[in-house]
């Protein structure tokens, strides 16, 4: 289901966070890392602003830009949909796993 939707680089990604698993990644009230937190995090996961840690999936923090306009704004509000999807194949390993 999930090779025709997402890039392998994304389906293939496992956080590698000390102490970052992930069933704590999907765990309720998670949030998702930023770049400089998760390292290897491909492109298309990166939801959160690394000027202002604005997380555009759980739509929390403090603009400082015009979410409108910012370029980099736009390009992480367009991921968000890619990073819920990869969380829910993580649920759906683990599910399966369990």
């Amino acid at each position: 289901m999930y090779d025709d939707i997402l890039a392998p680089s994304v389906r293939d990604y496992r956080p590698r966070c000390p102490g970052c698993t992930p069933e704590t990644a999907t765990a309720e009230g998670a949030r998702p890392c930023s770049h400089y937190d998760c390292p290897g995090l491909p492109p298309e996961l990166q939801v959160t602003c690394d000027l202002c840690m604005y997380d555009f999936a759980a739509d929390d923090g403090q603009m400082q830009c015009d979410h409108d306009t910012c370029e980099k704004a736009q390009r992480l509000k367009g991921n968000v949909e890619t990073f819920q999807m990869w969380i829910q194949l993580l649920k759906d390993e683990a599910a399966a796993n369990s």
